[in-house]
């Protein structure tokens, strides 16, 4: 992660609301778990290293006990030939979107997700659990698998407690803030 600066939980509480998402009471009542509020620009491995939920309309693309990185669950997306899940959850549609998004733009990791410490069993698929942006990442890693896109820079905004503290952001500019905010794991060493 690079680029850390802290940011209150207002500022990811506003921005879930502008993206106007269906779930906003429950993030909200996952991220006010943590102490620590940060913006971070991603790495690519870091980005398709984000785990992906769970539950039982991606069970599909996500099954219970495999790997739920997002570049596991966009292998078997594309394995599955992008089908429909359910309602909320067309993958064909979704990649279409964001295909016609990279059409009229060249940038389609735009938007910040919301990440946070992954935890109640999360950690065991990767360090950082991908709370908000789900479909949109995974259209955005699709295309970077399918090499119909190439990874640009992803912000996120990242939640995160204070014991979350082994490991230094390597490289960039680490903002002036909280050092609790710049300091995370470090899934390289």
């Amino acid at each position: 992660m690079t680029d850390v600066e802290p940011v209150s939980l207002e500022i990811i509480a506003n921005h879930l609301l502008r993206l106007r998402g269906g779930n906003h009471d429950d993030n909200m009542r996952r991220l006010r778990r943590f102490e620590c509020h940060c913006s971070v620009s991603l790495l690519a491995e870091e980005f398709l290293g984000l785990v992906f939920l769970q539950n039982d309309e991606v069970v599909r693309i996500a099954p219970r006990g495999d790997d739920r990185t997002l570049a596991a669950v966009a292998r078997r997306a594309i394995s599955l030939g992008q089908p429909r899940l359910t309602a909320n959850w067309n993958l064909a549609e979704n990649l279409y979107r964001m295909r016609d998004k990279l059409a009229s733009t060249s940038n389609i990791f735009g938007d910040a997700l919301v990440i946070c410490e992954a935890r109640d069993g999360e950690e065991e698929y990767g360090l950082w659990y991908l709370q908000d942006g789900s479909h949109r990442a995974l259209a955005c890693a699709t295309l970077m698998l399918l090499n119909e896109a190439q990874y640009e820079r992803q912000i996120a905004y990242c939640s995160m407690s204070k014991r979350t503290e082994t490991g230094a952001v390597r490289a960039g500019k680490a903002g002036s803030g909280d050092d609790l905010c710049r300091r995370r794991f470090d899934p390289l060493g």
